[in-house]
């Protein structure tokens, strides 16, 4: 398994939490892992689809009422 990358999204509203996940994922090379969290579901769901309509890989997706945490794997 690669490295394992944080990426905080509090306080960010779409676009900007995508955005910052897709700029990340372009710095990480293969195999490496980015956990993303944040405060606004939303937010959350629309990382996970942009992901899913992607080559990488969602590991674990939770939401616990606004809060998110996506785990991704890259391809």
């Amino acid at each position: 398994m690669g490295n394992l990358f944080e990426l905080k999204c509090d306080g960010l509203v779409c676009p900007l939490p995508v955005a910052k996940t897709k700029r990340k994922l372009l710095e990480m090379e293969s195999g490496d892992i980015l956990e993303v969290s944040g405060d606004y579901a939303e937010a959350g769901q629309n990382i996970k689809n942009y992901i899913e309509k992607h080559s990488d890989k969602v590991l674990e997706f939770l939401i616990d009422g606004e809060n998110y945490l996506i785990k991704i794997q890259k391809s």
